[in-house]
Parts: structure tokens; sequence; C-alpha cells
């Protein structure tokens, strides 16, 4: 489970900075060009964007994307943006509109313009993590739907947003292996997420059905948000779990690769470091 666990924090703190620096940065801009298009917010836009300008975002591959949002959500917002005019069926799934490319088309350029600013002066661990994520990507096996469709998008020729991309690629096939985990525990996406937050220490919303479920279960405590000892237990097996599942994926790489892969990782900074 070594390559796997050690590079899945290092993969998050990459994209997640890449993230969010966008909206400091780029977010009022972003946000009058959405409401140009009739939007009040740019809720999903980001997490989908990539799939829309590719024609290939279908109703399954969007709710699993956003797996830890209530699927009616999901649907709605995306009947909302056909309502609009901003998103159209063709070819096998949902496409961007020309106005909706062109928003979209900005959004994807932020990213790049973030990513190239903290990372422009490491090209060597950009060249070295990009090829290795790519290697990894390829060998997720057809149930990892989202890892295995976002792989298969055309990619940029821009050297920071590819290794952007390849990095996000590997966050999905993580995102299913973790699902996977709690879900073969009986627990509910809301239920994951609770039992998460908690086992890091985060504040809960309480009540909330994703800890009623959890205090149900026992792994949670009915006075107090808190963890009892078998919810420890239990998000520990999880975390465990998830680490052996996404290891298949990892396999692929040599001894020699897993180093250099998480080496160069290690080289890149966040975009606030």
């Amino acid at each position: 489970m070594g390559v796997a666990r050690d590079a899945a924090p290092e993969i998050d703190r990459l994209v997640l900075s890449v993230n969010q620096a966008v909206g400091p940065k780029h977010g009022p801009r972003l946000l009058s060009s959405a409401g140009e298009r009739g939007l009040d917010s740019l809720r999903l836009l980001p997490h989908i964007a990539d799939f829309l300008l590719a024609g290939a975002l279908t109703s399954e591959l969007a709710t699993l994307r956003m797996r830890y949002s209530p699927p009616d959500q999901v649907l709605e917002r995306l009947e909302e943006l056909e309502q609009k005019q901003l998103i159209e069926p063709g070819g096998g799934g949902w496409i961007a509109t020309p106005p909706m490319r062109q928003l979209l088309e900005e959004v994807v350029a932020a990213r790049a313009e973030v990513a190239a600013e903290a990372w422009n002066e490491h090209d060597d661990a950009v060249t070295i993590a990009a090829r290795l994520a790519q290697v990894v990507g390829l060998t997720a096996t057809s149930d990892h739907l989202v890892a295995v469709v976002h792989r298969t998008l055309p990619e940029p020729a821009d050297p920071y947003l590819l290794l952007y991309n390849r990095l996000v690629t590997l966050r999905y096939v993580r995102q299913h292996d973790h699902a996977e985990a709690w879900l073969n525990r009986g627990l509910t996406a809301p239920a994951a997420v609770v039992l998460t937050n908690l086992w890091k220490g985060k504040e809960v919303e309480v009540p909330s059905d994703g800890l009623s479920e959890l205090i149900g279960l026992g792994f949670a405590d009915s006075d107090q948000p808190t963890l009892t000892a078998g919810g420890r237990q239990a998000r520990e097996a999880i975390e465990t779990d998830t680490n052996r599942r996404a290891q298949a994926t990892f396999d692929v790489l040599d001894d020699q690769d897993e180093a250099s892969f998480l080496d160069a990782l290690g080289a890149l900074p966040g975009t606030t470091e």
C-alpha cells in the first residue's frame, strides 16, 4: 500500500492548492462571466468543465463525479444549464454551447495560469510527475468510470496544466476506491462525509442525516459530535481498504518509478507556499 498511500496527500496538496488559488485570483472575473450567461454562481462548473468541453459528460458521470452531493441537486443543475441553453446533447453526452464554452475555457485558463505560477521553476519535477501520473492513470480499470473518461479527454499542450489534469485523473481513481470502501461498510455518502470530518477533527453540522446515521451505527456519540472507538476503527479500516484498492492501480510502477514519482511530487510547491 506504500506508494498509493504516500502519493495521495501530495496529489491532494497540489491539485487543491491550484483549485483554491483560482477563486482569489480569478473569482470576480469568472463570476461576472457567469452572470452574463444568466448564472448566479459557478456551482458545479469547475468540477465538470473538462467533460463538458469535450462533450463527454453524461448524467451518470456527473453524479459519480459529485458523489458526495445529492444526485437530484446535480441533475437539477444540469437541467438548469440546458434550459438556459448553455449545454446541449451532443455525441455521447452533454456538450457546452458556445457561450458556455467561453466561460469554461476561462475557468481552465485560470487553472493553467495558477499552476504555471507555482511550478514554472520546477520543470524537471513537472515532467517526471506528469509522465508517471499518466502511466498510473492508464492502468485504472473500467469500473473507475470518472478516471477512465477523464484520461481520454484531449490533453493540453501547456505542461503545467497537463500535470494538473493527470493528477486530477489519479484523484478520481482514489475517489472511486474510497467510495467502494465506505459503501462496502454500508455507509451512505452523507455518513461517509461526517465520518471523515470527525476523524480529522473538523466541525460537523448538528443535526444532520449523516451524523444520525453514524450515531445509529454506534460510530458517533449522541451527546456530542465525536467518534466512538468503533467509529475511529471503522474510519481507519476504510482508509486502509482505500489504500489497498488504490495500490492495485499504482502497482504498474516499479520501485525506482515509485521513488521518482514521490520525489517529483514532493519537489513541487503548492500555490501558497
